[in-house]
């Protein structure tokens, strides 16, 4: 078995640049666009290809985030994967900059923010004030999934709280919950509940879920 720490040596992260702008949105379409949720809130088109550029610009702008990129060698450093944390804030990692979410794009916005809204609420009202890592975007390319890349990605962020000694907070689709608490010590911590749409998506649910730092073995500090 591969250990925990291993995947392709074709696969290399490294920091984003805002040259990968164009990338990272179109990678946040192959890993999320065959998600019926995603593709009813997000569908594929000029305007949300800007609002998704714009997504990645602010957080490359943002001297609290941390954007990260998987590229594949074997497919001319092709960005297959991403990233962006949020590091520890006084407030709490609470104040955020997103792009406008409204406008006659958004063909429902009861979805939206209940979604948006639902999020930064159950953020709020679990962490409070409490500094903590914020993994805030996660995606990796359907065809690359199952191969590692996606909990190196956390690890980065689960690491620095572990030597700091500080919690780990992020929001999950109801299919992705069980991977983040098998594989990486989240706990369940509440469901952000979204209306119903039987024509499109179904139901699709948003989860919290909160990670404490592990510590070593010796010198009763975290790692």
């Amino acid at each position: 078995m591969a250990s925990a720490t291993s995947f392709p040596a074709n696969l290399h992260i490294r920091p984003a640049t805002e040259s990968d702008i164009p990338s990272l949105t179109a990678n946040f379409y192959t890993s999320f666009g065959h998600a019926p949720f995603m593709a009813y809130l997000f569908p594929k088109s000029p305007y949300f290809d800007k609002w998704w550029n714009e997504v990645f610009a602010l957080g490359l702008q943002n001297p609290t985030d941390r954007t990260f990129v998987a590229t594949d060698s074997n497919a001319g450093d092709k960005v297959v994967a991403f990233s962006r944390w949020m590091v520890p804030q006084a407030d709490g990692n609470l104040e955020r900059k997103w792009p406008e979410v409204g406008g006659e794009a958004w063909t429902d916005m009861e979805v939206a923010e209940a979604f948006f809204g639902g999020m930064g609420g159950h953020h709020e009202k679990i962490m409070v004030k409490r500094p903590h890592y914020f993994l805030e975007l996660l995606g990796t390319d359907k065809a690359y999934q199952r191969q590692g890349i996606a909990g190196a990605l956390i690890r980065w962020g689960t690491d620095q709280a572990d030597k700091e000694g500080l919690e780990t907070y992020l929001d999950a689709s109801e299919e992705g919950r069980e991977y983040y608490i098998r594989r990486h010590d989240f706990v369940l911590k509440g469901e952000i509940p979204i209306p119903r749409r039987p024509d499109s998506y179904g139901e699709f649910q948003c989860v919290s879920v909160l990670r404490q730092p592990k510590k070593s073995e010796g010198n009763g500090h975290v790692r």
